[in-house]
Parts: C-alpha cells; structure tokens; sequence
C-alpha cells in the first residue's frame, strides 16, 4: 500500500475527518508536516474539506526559527492558505513557571493552536506524528517504565487528528523525494543528547534487526493497550472521588484498585503517583496491620483496617483540646466539623435511641451538671455495655478508629469518666430507662 493510501486508510478507519470540516495543521517546516500539508491539500476536494491553514509557533530557542517562520509564511503563501504565527519566549516561561523546557513548549504550542481554533472557528488540528513516532514513543517510556506511555498515542483525541498515523519515517522521506517537497530539516533532531533521539538513532534500529516490522507490531500493541485501558477506565469513571477514604473490601480485582487509587490522590491532592509508587501501596494493600507510604507534598497513603486514606505528614503534635459544656447550650466540634447540641428530654424512645450514634442521652440528676469535652489522656479506661472497664485504646481498636486519628476523636467526660467517644460509641454509664426523669442528650448536628 502506497503512502497515499496509507493516509487515506487512517483517515476512514479512524473517522478522522469530516465533510465541511476546517482543519489547522500543526506545521513546523520539518518532512512531517509538509508532507502532511501537501496530502491535506492534494485531497481536499476528495474528503470536501471547507479550509486548511497552517499554524507555527516560534518558541525562539534556535537561531533557525526565524527562517521557519518566514519559511512557514512562504509556503502558506505558494498554496493560497492562511498562516497563523506567533512568537513565545519558551525559555523565560520554564523558568518563571519552574516547569521543564520541553513541558513548556507543548502546553504553549497546543495552547496557541486552541486559540486559533476558537478564533478562527476551526474544527481540528492535525499533526504530522507517525507510525515511526509510535514506535518510538512506546519503546522510550517502556525503557523509563511508564506503564500508562508504553500505549502510545491514539490516531484521534477530542480535536487533535493524526492521518499519518500508518506510515513510517522512512516512507514520508521517500514520498517527500519523489514529490519534491520542501520541508526544513531540525540539526537537533541528529543528536543522541536527547533521549528520544537516542531511541530513535540508536535503539530502534537494533530492534528491526531482530523484527523487521517492529513498528507495524507496535501499532498492534497500541490497539491493544488502548483497548485495555478504555475497559478499565470505564470501570472506574463512576467512582466517587470526593470520599475521604477508599473501602478495600469492595475492590477486589488489583487492575481495577491501582487505577482507582491513581486517580482519587490526584483528583484529591493533585499527586501524579510513579508506577514505583503504586507498586509499594498494592504491596502496602496486600499486608496486614496499619502501614503507610509517603506519596508527595508531604502526604501519607495510610491503610488501617480495610481503608485507605490521605494523611498530612504534620510538624507538631496535636494540641490538646479540653473544653466545658452545659445543658441548652451549642458548641462547635473543630475537630469534627460539626456542632454539638446539649439539651433535656422529657420522653425518650429507648428503641429509637439503641442505634442512634449522632445522639446519645443519659440520666443524670445532678443540681449543678457540667461536661468536659477533651482530647483522650494516658490512662483512660472506658465502659461498653455489657462489659467490664477497658483501655480507651483497646476500645477504639475494635472501632476500628485509625491511629493517626485518635487523638482528634472528642471524648464527652462527666466527673472525669467518658461517657461518649463522640459519633462512635456510647458508655453504659448513667442509662436511661422508661422511669428516667433527668434526661440529658447530646446531638451532634452538621455546620
């Protein structure tokens, strides 16, 4: 199949463009793009395409990208089509940002081609990558060991389209040759400085020593990966990722678990996890006890139990807490977030009151009643139903209440004995029954 063929063969399999569509070509003067221009040209009656026009951003790091851009202004000229250009200082944004030259010069490239596509009212960009830009791309993160790049790029994503998607390298130069286009070749393309073009240069060449048509396999990985991945994405994509924790018990399948938990940190703290990360919390996942990874900014991934959940990584201890209530009166849970109401109940409902953990009521006669609220102390004994005096500790274990939470818990004392660890559980000090007359209650109600 023809290089001719090839592009019309991605552009129907792939639906990549559309009847009275206007398309924006990402030039950059090197053999892909014009050889791109020149097919999107050549074939725009063919696929009825209402407008091309290229569009080349001067990021103003070689002395060449002067030439280009003339050269980019002469070409749309030779045609009959319109060039955008624009001039961006790469190097002063990387450095005012902190971000990498080459993160950079992609988020203002593509930033600048949506503004033309809004502008302008374009309908796509297409860009001049390749089967032999896949192969690469696919052998470059799997020699770093990013699972998520070993994929590769897709042909189409939401408006970017990508028609030379079945060709290789070496037959857009020989198409260039035979068609004698004209196209600007980047010097820095030859230098294995760069990893990709280490890659390019050096690895891949070997590589088609042993398979031939290892780009061609490539391309039938891709599929595949992408494949998998869109299955697993939308396994997750209904997830709640506002909780505050993640229920190991209802997540079985591994595949499905490291994705969900990539996702939830970053939507939760914007931490992007390296597949070494994620390896440690499945291994993390797999033991028991209570045990935590550090992730990023400070934070811990913590697993107690069957949860999972973010922990900030503080340099001071808790401040001990300590404060004193009285009936009809409000306060304000900080710890909790929540507001906790005192008040007296003339007609309890035993049976309402069995389950109730935002409320709890006591029979206390007492003339001058005052409750403490305070963090938990060394030594603090507490009474369940049913059962004899256990550590406060032991208690809050069998609740199943996280180490790193436990001095945060509010703890309702009368005479210095916990009657409550507010929202979890309630003492059987001072029970009500249906000849109670001094009922207190507490109600913990939301801000």
């Amino acid at each position: 199949m023809n290089v001719e063929k090839k592009f019309l063969q991605a552009i129907n399999d792939f639906n990549l463009i559309s009847e009275n569509e206007k398309i924006l070509i990402a030039y950059s003067t090197g053999v892909d793009s014009s050889v791109l221009t020149y097919l999107l040209l050549k074939f725009k009656n063919y696929l009825k395409i209402k407008e091309i026009a290229l569009a080349y951003l001067n990021h103003k790091l070689r002395k060449e990208a002067e030439e280009e851009e003339i050269f980019t202004k002469e070409v749309a000229e030779k045609f009959g089509i319109k060039a955008f250009t624009k001039q961006v200082n790469i190097k002063e944004i990387a450095k005012k940002e902190k971000k990498s030259v080459e993160q950079v010069g992609r988020e203002e490239r593509y930033k600048f081609f949506n503004e033309i596509l809004k502008k302008e009212d374009f309908d796509k960009i297409a860009t001049g990558h390749h089967l032999s830009d896949l192969a690469e791309t696919m052998t470059l993160w799997f020699i770093q060991g990013n699972k998520k790049g070993i994929k590769g790029f897709k042909p189409k994503e939401k408006n970017i389209i990508r028609p030379l998607y079945y060709l290789t390298k070496e037959e857009i130069y020989n198409y260039a040759k035979e068609k004698q286009i004209e196209y600007k070749e980047d010097i820095t393309n030859y230098s294995v400085d760069f990893k990709r073009n280490k890659v390019r240069h050096e690895i891949i060449p070997k590589l088609k020593e042993i398979n031939p048509s290892f780009e061609n396999s490539a391309l039938i990985m891709s599929y595949f990966f992408n494949l998998d991945e869109d299955y697993f994405n939308k396994k997750i994509e209904n997830f709640d990722l506002l909780v505050d924790f993640i229920e190991l018990n209802q997540i079985k399948e591994k595949a499905i678990l490291y994705r969900l938990i990539d996702k939830w940190i970053y939507e939760k703290i914007g931490c992007k996890l390296s597949y070494k990360t994620l390896k440690s919390i499945i291994d993390l996942v797999e033991t028991g006890g209570t045990k935590k990874v550090k992730i990023c900014n400070n934070y811990y991934l913590i697993k107690e139990y069957d949860r999972l959940y973010l922990n900030l990584e503080k340099s001071d201890k808790t401040t001990y807490f300590e404060y004193t209530v009285k009936p009809n009166e409000k306060i304000y849970l900080k710890e909790m977030d929540k507001i906790l109401e005192i008040f007296k109940l003339s007609n309890p409902n035993l049976e309402d009151l069995k389950n109730e953990k935002e409320m709890v009521c006591f029979d206390i006669d007492s003339k001058d009643i005052e409750f403490k609220i305070r963090q938990r102390k060394k030594g603090d004994r507490f009474k369940p139903f049913g059962s004899s005096w256990k550590k406060l500790k032991d208690v809050m274990i069998d609740l199943k209440i996280p180490a790193d939470m436990r001095d945060n818990i509010p703890l309702l004392t009368f005479k210095d004995k916990i009657l409550w660890i507010i929202g979890y559980k309630r003492s059987d000090l001072y029970p009500i029954n249906e000849n109670s007359k001094n009922v207190i209650c507490f109600k913990l109600k939301e801000v």
